[in-house]
């Protein structure tokens, strides 16, 4: 009686989270522990997997110096030709500066391009569709029906040597990016953040379902379709641990993605192997493994 006792007092002071690390560790208990946690818990512990791939992925981000913008504004940053490169190349460059022996305009069907405007001229050229416009101490960007854009030259901004239109593109990329580096940043992780999620909500909740179904026969103990999710919430974890050290190392989101699913997968194939989804198993060879510890 005392040792029970003793048993279940040591077993209440495993409070959530530490009762869910606990269970992660070893096949044995990833399929002992799959009543632990409630759907609070179990959302909570997806987020935290979740977030252990987001480590290397902000870190990773926190790296960028540029950020391809062609993309983003296509129609100004389409108006960029060898024309537009020729007449930046007789600026002189100086700590943020810019100076042209003279102001020009170069227009087309999409828009303009222009430097060294007055302030009417300025305001003439906004009217068009896209437009660029470089000005002493900054440039602005005029896509379609977004708002301008207003980039300042840094220091060591210097165009003089740039000899085509996508060493252009590159430079004012780099520009753009400095100023909106955490937007673009915080974007980029929200999106990374709801893919992963989503495949992580997708990866467990869809395959509780396969598992739930081997409750009609008559070896498994999985009874409950929560029990299936909280089982291959267990599973994941070590996975997603794994899915952290190495992106650390080397970084690439498909790499991290498919370490988790893959390791989901060998962890519930062990698990499958050392209780065969059966309580009574489980305890068995939980029972051999104890004693095979005690003779050694």
């Amino acid at each position: 009686m005392n040792f029970k006792k003793k048993r279940s007092e040591t077993m209440k002071t495993d409070a959530f989270p530490l009762n869910y690390f606990k269970s992660i560790w070893s096949p044995r208990k990833v399929f002992k522990n799959r009543h632990q946690l409630n759907w609070f818990q179990i959302f909570v512990v997806l987020l935290f997997v979740n977030s252990l791939l987001m480590i290397p992925v902000s870190l990773n981000y926190m790296k960028m110096d540029t950020f391809p913008v062609e993309g983003t504004l296509p129609g100004s940053f389409g108006l960029i030709d060898e024309a537009v490169v020729l007449k930046l190349q007789e600026g002189q460059y100086k700590n943020g500066t810019l100076t042209l022996p003279e102001s020009f305009m170069l227009s087309s069907e999409n828009g303009t391009v222009s430097g060294l405007l007055t302030e009417d001229e300025m305001t003439e050229v906004l009217k068009s569709e896209n437009a660029l416009i470089f000005q002493k101490n900054e440039f602005l960007i005029k896509e379609g029906n977004q708002d301008v854009s207003t980039i300042p030259y840094t220091k060591d901004f210097d165009l003089t040597k740039v000899t085509n239109g996508n060493e252009l593109k590159d430079a004012l990329s780099r520009q753009w990016f400095i100023k909106n580096k955490g937007y673009t940043i915080a974007t980029l992780m929200f999106l990374v953040f709801t893919i992963t999620l989503i495949s992580t909500f997708f990866l467990t909740f869809g395959s509780a379902i396969f598992l739930y179904l081997t409750r009609k026969s008559q070896f498994s103990s999985i009874n409950t379709y929560k029990e299936s999710v909280n089982l291959l919430i267990n599973c994941i974890g070590l996975p997603s641990f794994i899915g952290l050290l190495i992106g650390l190392i080397q970084f690439d989101i498909i790499i991290l993605l498919m370490i988790q699913s893959v390791g989901l997968v060998i962890m519930l194939l062990f698990v499958f192997y050392q209780t065969k989804f059966n309580d009574a198993t489980n305890e068995k060879n939980l029972k051999k493994h104890l004693e095979v510890k005690v003779h050694d």
